[in-house]
C-alpha cells in the first residue's frame, strides 16, 4: 500500500480506512495538484464534510498508470464510492470496471470520460459557455473597427475537453466579427510554450488587436510580450490591445484589476466540487441522475471583479 500511495502528500489522506466502518467513505482520486483542482477538491471536502462523509485522496501527480493502481487501492479499502479526476481517458478504465464489480460507483468531475462504461456521471465546468463569454465581450470591445483585425488565441490542450471547449465557445463568440484573422497558438496548458508562442505571433502581426488566453494563468506571458514591444498599453486607452482569459486564478484577477487585462471568465470551482458529491449521495441513493453536469462560469471586469473577490477562487481572500 505505501508503494502505491508513496506519491500522496501525508496530509491527502483524512483518515484510515477502519474507521469509516459505520459511515460512507468517498474515494477520492485526484489528477494533479494546482490551484483551480485545489478550489474543486476544497468544494468536494466541504460538501463531503456537511454530509458527514469520510473521504481518502490520493493524487496521482500526472501519472495514469499511477492513478490506476491508487483506485484499486481505494477498492480495496472498502469505499462507498469513487470520485475521479482523471489523468487520462483510457488508461483507468481497467480500475474502473473493478469498482463496478464491486458495486462502487463512479463520479467523474472536471474531465468527463465520455467514452467509459461506467461512470455514472459527470460534473465540470461549462467550457464552452465561458469560452464564448470571453468570445462576446472580446466581439463587442472591438466592434467597429476597421480593416483586419488579428486575434490571437492561446490554445490549451487538445487532448483536453475543456481546451477544445473553451476555443469552441470563443470562436462561437467572436463569429459576430465579419474581419478577423486569428492566430492559433498551441500551449497544452504551458506557460513556457504560451510566452514563445505569443512571441512568434506578435513578431509576425505587429498589429494584433486582441489576444485569448483559454486559460488567465497565461495573462503574464501576454503582458510580458506587450511590455517588451512598448505595446502594454491600459484599458480604455488608444492602441490597448484587448485581453480576456477564462479561469479565475489570481494571474486573471490581477491583471484585469491592473488594467492589463479587460475581463476574465471564473470557473464555479466550489460549486463544482459540492456538486459532485451531491451525485454521489443522490447515486448511494439509488436516485437517477443526468449522466452529464455542466456548472458554467461568470465574466468579471475590472469595475466588478474586487466587490465579487469572494466568488473569485484566486482572489487574495
Amino acid at each position: 500500500m505505501k508503494k502505491l500511495l508513496g506519491a500522496v502528500a501525508a496530509a491527502a489522506i483524512f483518515a484510515a480506512s477502519a474507521a469509516f466502518a459505520d459511515g460512507i467513505t468517498v474515494g477520492l482520486s485526484v489528477d494533479q495538484l494546482f490551484e483551480s483542482r485545489v478550489a474543486v477538491n476544497n468544494g468536494i471536502k466541504a460538501e463531503a464534510a456537511d454530509r458527514g462523509y469520510e473521504l481518502i485522496e490520493v493524487v496521482a501527480d500526472g501519472d495514469a498508470q499511477q492513478q490506476n493502481a491508487q483506485i484499486l487501492a481505494l477498492i480495496a479499502q472498502g469505499v462507498d464510492a469513487i470520485v475521479v479526476c482523471a489523468v487520462d481517458q483510457t488508461t483507468i478504465e481497467r480500475a474502473l470496471i473493478a469498482a463496478k464489480r464491486e458495486g462502487i460507483p463512479v463520479i467523474a468531475y472536471d474531465r468527463d470520460l465520455p467514452d467509459s462504461a461506467v461512470v455514472a456521471a459527470f460534473v465540470g465546468p461549462d467550457s464552452l459557455i465561458d469560452g464564448r463569454l470571453a468570445g462576446d465581450f472580446t466581439a463587442q470591445a472591438l466592434a467597429g473597427r476597421e480593416g483586419d483585425l488579428v486575434i490571437v488565441e492561446l490554445i490549451g490542450a487538445l487532448n483536453d475537453q475543456n481546451g477544445i471547449d473553451r476555443s469552441a465557445g470563443f470562436r462561437e463568440g467572436i463569429a459576430t466579427l465579419d474581419n478577423v484573422t486569428l492566430i492559433e497558438v498551441p500551449t497544452d496548458w504551458d506557460s513556457a510554450r504560451a510566452l514563445s508562442g505569443t512571441q512568434n505571433a506578435f513578431q509576425a502581426n505587429p498589429n494584433v488587436a486582441a489576444v485569448f488566453a483559454a486559460t488567465d494563468t497565461h495573462i503574464p506571458a501576454v503582458e510580458t510580450v506587450l511590455a517588451d514591444l512598448g505595446q502594454l498599453v491600459p484599458v480604455g486607452d488608444e492602441g490597448h490591445v484587448v485581453i480576456t482569459g477564462v479561469n479565475g486564478s489570481r494571474d486573471g484577477y490581477d491583471a484585469v484589476l491592473s488594467g492589463t487585462a479587460d475581463a476574465f471568465v471564473v470557473m464555479g470551482t466550489e460549486a463544482t466540487g459540492r456538486k459532485a458529491i451531491d451525485l454521489v449521495a443522490r447515486v448511494l441513493a439509488g436516485e437517477e441522475v443526468e449522466r452529464t453536469n455542466y456548472v458554467g462560469g461568470n465574466l468579471f471586469t475590472a469595475e466588478n471583479a474586487e466587490a465579487n473577490a469572494a466568488a473569485i477562487w484566486g482572489a487574495p481572500k
